[in-house]
């Protein structure tokens, strides 16, 4: 593998609404403006960044706010502009996913899953029919018109059947040109069930949420494929809750992935389904109760599946999982059977609930972990096979709900190409020196 990423800057998403811009060297933030529609608030909360696909450059991410608002940030000239859509859900936004350069997932609280085409979207502004303006402008369609002689009431009827109709057009005509598909719609009363979290991997889609076991879906056609068996009732027969608070895809990078991971606040376990079997129940059990020093159960926030560190383009090896105590806990998933290995937790954490982890691969010896936490601040670790060092932390003044590191590669046969054919006139002795210097400089080390 020629291209190394390396980590440039990075995105916190707060609980006020606020997107900020941290330069991982010199440790400056700045706060990006996303819209002006008054004063910060809870309610406008960052829930999710992510990066949308792009075969050309990295440099696009997916901003998703809490009161139905979606961005694109362009992180090479700091351009932001909003993504319009059609919406009647009046229930919390969880987040935005990307399927591919032109279609995104969102999903809502009352577990409404829905699939966008953005580039549709962008291009096309939708207004719905007011019957309440029409009256009062005194504006008739000449297909609307009706005959003065009919009476009030048998005209007033007449209207609003033509304006109820027009209406529903209008909402087909728009959901067609937008290219809307709703892959779930079970209306959830919010107070019993609720959609937590979703991730979206190839052509599938799983989600998640409390009273919610794991679902997997075909983004094509919206059809099931796989529905994990609860194992929430006890020896005593007792239904317990189900608190789904992370999936993560094993493998995500591969063509056909087929199995995941998830995490629960009401259980001290990580569960992996391989969802080729027709098998509901999980392939792999990580019990993780006897790491808890204290008579609470550990509660898991987060999940974060690494690649493998022996070679570029293999599958994950390894699993980070955060806690509501302030914990990170690496996993090793290299043994076989059902069985795995507790590598041991990340220091320098304060007690601060994990809200989000990611990560970046920068070379074959290590990952830079990247985490933020109740505790308002974001932690950069450095974890190889044997160690997970604290490089450093970053304190930001509002508490951050979700990140995402913003990545440069460079090239070394580019850079030896370049170096050579500029070169090619000198002596060996300067050619070896000059090269090396720009491959440095290329790299970025």
């Amino acid at each position: 593998m020629n291209e190394r990423a390396k980590c440039s800057a990075i995105l916190v998403g707060d609980e006020i609404g606020q997107l900020k811009r941290i330069e991982w060297q010199t440790k400056q933030s700045s706060v990006i403006s996303l819209i002006d529609d008054g004063p910060l608030h809870p309610s406008k909360s960052i829930v999710s960044i992510n990066q949308l696909r792009d075969s050309i450059s990295d440099q696009y991410f997916l901003v998703a706010r809490k009161d139905h608002e979606i961005f694109v940030y362009n992180s090479a000239n700091g351009e932001v502009w909003p993504i319009k859509y059609i919406n009647k859900n009046k229930s919390h936004l969880v987040g935005a996913r990307c399927v591919d350069d032109q279609n995104i997932v969102i999903g809502f609280q009352d577990g409404l899953i829905q699939r966008i085409n953005v580039e549709n979207d962008l291009c096309y502004a939708r207004y719905k029919p007011n019957s309440k303006a029409v009256n009062m402008l005194g504006i008739n369609n000449s297909d609307n018109f009706t005959p003065s002689n009919e009476s009030p009431r048998k005209r007033r009827r007449i209207e609003k059947n033509n304006l109820t109709k027009n209406s529903r057009t209008a909402n087909e005509i728009s959901n067609e040109r937008q290219n809307i598909m709703t892959l779930q719609n079970p209306n959830w009363n919010v107070s019993n069930t609720y959609l937590t979290c979703f991730e979206v991997s190839g052509t599938k889609l799983a989600i998640g949420g409390f009273n919610c076991d794991l679902k997997v879906f075909d983004l094509h056609n919206g059809q099931s494929i796989f529905n994990a068996k609860s194992n929430n009732v006890d020896w005593l027969g007792i239904r317990h809750n189900i608190w789904l608070s992370g999936l993560e895809w094993i493998d995500s990078d591969s063509a056909d992935p087929h199995l995941i991971a998830t995490c629960s606040r009401s259980q001290p376990f990580v569960l992996i389904y391989d969802i080729k079997q027709n098998y509901r129940k999980p392939a792999m059990t990580i019990n993780l109760k006897s790491l808890n020093e204290e008579s609470k159960v550990l509660s898991f926030t987060k999940l974060c599946s690494l690649s493998s560190l022996s070679h570029y383009g293999q599958s994950s090896s390894s699993m980070i999982v955060g806690t509501t105590l302030g914990r990170m806990i690496a996993i090793d998933l290299r043994f076989k059977g059902s069985t795995s290995k507790i590598l041991g937790s990340f220091k320098g954490f304060n007690g601060g609930s994990i809200r989000d982890i990611k990560y970046v691969q920068e070379s074959q010896l290590a990952h830079k972990i990247f985490s933020c936490s109740m505790d308002r601040f974001v932690r950069i670790h450095t974890m190889t096979k044997t160690t997970r060092t604290l490089n450093t932390k970053i304190y930001v003044k509002t508490r951050p709900t979700c990140l995402y590191p913003i990545k440069t590669y460079g090239d070394m046969n580019n850079c030896l190409k370049k170096s050579s054919g500029n070169d090619s006139s000198n002596d060996d002795d300067d050619d070896d020196d000059e090269n090396d210097q720009k491959i440095d400089n290329c790299v970025g080390y």
